[in-house]
């Protein structure tokens, strides 16, 4: 392999856009005017027609083939455009820097050099261009894909789903994306509560699944932000949250009492070191927390610097919690996580 790590950092040094955000275009969303003979009427038929763009799937005859397994080169393709991903470089990408097995002049090159410089797809001496795409690892990078569009910062409410009667054929390290994709409705089991893991993901599962990771990145990025801070300051520690609503309306947190936020202090072995709202008095009337349109709330903290001199060499991360409920976005349970800055 070509790659080291002086070549890692002189790719990062000359890569110069890339979306830190999404910014889908209607052309990425649409196959235009092209029309498949083959998916009228299955449950599948939206999907293609919204990211099974031609020039990677077309058939003979104008045919999809939506039960004829995706191929890796395809996916990537697929995952690029769906992305709408535009990445520029001083210098020409060459892929043989990443994977030994893909030149240049393979259509989809680009596309995958470009998914490994943003981490959505990870280098390796081989990329098997047209093998298969396994079920597990179409979902794994699905997972890269929503952690790079929305910077890794989206809520999940933690409930593990029930286990599927073939889990034990689910690799160890596509565990985690698995039940991730599982709780935020981006893939189903199949009849008797099977995955299939380790099976060949079909062009029609591939679509689906590119379909709805668009659509929840949309609605995440269009909605609620929430931000965790720590910093030292001649003061102490100053801990804060911020909730920023990017939506066109008001949202609001119920609180069941006074206390609307909290704050932990970690240590590295895992103790809870401080907690902001022990020894404090809350009223116990009910409280709403609202945030207009394209407003922003920041519940602060403050440990003074005495109290946090004494456990700061001991700290590791502080957590934040918002003490509520809404209606009209998720609150993580496990609270929100920053380093000390």
């Amino acid at each position: 392999m070509k790659k080291n790590a002086l070549l890692c950092l002189f790719i990062a040094v000359t890569l110069i856009t890339a979306m830190p955000a999404m910014a889908i275009s209607e052309v990425s969303k649409s196959t235009g005017n092209f029309r498949y003979d083959d998916i009228d009427g299955g449950w599948y038929q939206s999907h293609v027609e919204a990211y099974g763009y031609p020039e990677i799937f077309e058939e003979q005859g104008g045919r999809f083939q939506p039960d004829k397994k995706i191929t890796r080169i395809q996916f990537a393709r697929l995952l690029h455009r769906a992305l709408d991903i535009e990445l520029e470089y001083l210098v020409k990408p060459d892929i043989e820097d990443f994977f030994n097995d893909v030149d240049n002049e393979n259509p989809g090159s680009g596309a995958l050099y470009d998914l490994v410089s943003l981490g959505i797809i990870e280098q390796q001496d081989s990329f098997y261009p047209d093998k298969q795409l396994d079920r597990e690892i179409m979902v794994h990078y699905i997972i890269n894909a929503l952690d790079y569009v929305t910077s890794g910062e989206y809520a999940m409410i933690m409930i593990m789903p029930a286990p599927f009667e073939d889990d034990e054929k689910i690799t160890g390290e596509y565990r985690d994306d698995l039940v991730k994709a599982v709780i935020l409705g981006l893939i189903y089991g199949y009849e008797n509560n099977m995955l299939h893991p380790d099976q060949g993901a079909t062009r029609a599962e591939a679509v689906t699944v590119v379909d709805r990771l668009l659509e929840l990145t949309e609605s995440l990025i269009e909605k609620t932000r929430i931000t965790a801070s720590a910093t030292e300051t001649a003061e102490g520690l100053l801990m804060s949250l911020t909730i920023t609503n990017n939506t066109d309306k008001t949202i609001t947190i119920n609180h069941t009492s006074g206390q609307k936020y909290d704050f932990q202090l970690i240590g590295f072995d895992g103790e809870v070191l401080y907690t902001w709202s022990d020894g404090r008095m809350f009223t116990m009337a009910l409280q709403e927390s609202e945030i207009g349109a394209g407003e922003s709330i920041e519940f602060i903290g403050l440990l003074d610097s005495e109290a946090y001199g004494q456990i700061k060499d001991r700290v590791s991360y502080m957590k934040a919690y918002i003490v509520g409920s809404s209606d009209d976005f998720a609150i993580a349970p496990e609270g929100y996580t920053a380093v000390i800055s």
